[in-house]
């Protein structure tokens, strides 16, 4: 009578890691662009990382508008997935202009940031960074889960910044 039971519990947690597994693994790209195109946002690029549940937009629009609709469509479009509008607005008659500033501001910020872990002391754990467009996107490692929400607080104090994207891991 055990064995049957056992088996039974042993073949329930297989079908249920594989269950919650490909969930995970679903794919919302093809969604995402396929929501923006209906929204006449043709020229947004989509990419995916599911290992992090993240979707990045890219490209460039027009407005600011343009950018906070692609980001609500995207959300909508994503399920579960964190959105990283990463999209550059450049006003027609002002591209050349817009891509000197956004590139200006991004540096800027990184700048800002470095300062900012220098001073409160975590330059010394291995919080790497990168901006574009906005988005200050975290990746690294710290030792506790206060030393990444440290991370995360400082950037978004950060002047210019629009998102931050935390992917710091915690080091066990």
């Amino acid at each position: 009578m055990r064995r049957p039971i056992a088996t039974f519990l042993v073949l329930a947690s297989v079908l249920l890691m594989v269950a919650c597994s490909h969930r995970n693994s679903v794919s919302y790209k093809d969604d995402v662009k396929k929501a923006l195109e209906q929204a006449e946002l043709k020229d947004i690029t989509v990419s995916e990382d599911q290992d992090k549940n993240t979707i990045t937009l890219g490209g460039t629009v027009h407005s600011d508008d343009a950018k906070a609709k692609a980001a609500d469509v995207a959300k909508a479009a994503a399920n579960t997935r964190i959105i990283a509008n990463e999209i550059s607005v450049q006003p027609v008659g002002s591209q050349s202009e817009a891509k000197d500033v956004a590139s200006n501001l991004d540096d800027a910020i990184e700048k800002n940031y470095k300062a900012a872990l220098i001073s409160s002391g975590l330059e010394k754990q291995h919080v790497n960074f990168k901006a574009k467009n906005g988005v200050l996107t975290l990746t690294g490692s710290v030792h506790n889960a206060n030393d990444r929400q440290h991370a995360e607080k400082l950037a978004a104090g950060i002047p210019n910044v629009q998102q931050v994207l935390n992917q710091i891991e915690v080091r066990r």
